[in-house]
């Protein structure tokens, strides 16, 4: 297998858009009123974490250690993600029962 060799200035750049993904998923997660809208921006800041694990990773050549971090990543991401699937749920129900009492 050969190994690839990027530029510095491509890495460089690689990892000022993981970190715009992360800021955009922040912004939106703070900023969207829509529960719908906040979970898309915690997805987005969860998966730009295990894009830069792989980067650093890669870049460290150490991609055992990346590989079994990432794994740990996902699992916590699939539970947490799930976690507020749930309380979405709830809440809306809440919020539409709340809303039939009152009329």
């Amino acid at each position: 297998m050969t190994e690839l060799v990027l530029p510095g200035w491509m890495i460089t750049f690689i990892h000022i858009c993981i970190l715009i993904v992360f800021l955009v998923g922040l912004l939106c997660f703070f900023l969207r009123k829509k529960y719908i809208r906040q979970l898309f921006g915690l997805k987005l800041m969860l998966q730009s974490v295990s894009l830069g694990l792989i980067l650093t990773g890669w870049q460290r050549n150490e991609m055992f250690l990346a590989q079994s971090m990432i794994i740990s990543a996902l699992v916590l991401e699939a539970v947490v993600i799930g976690l507020a699937l749930t309380m979405l749920i709830h809440i809306t129900k809440h919020a539409k029962d709340e809303k039939d009492m009152v009329q």
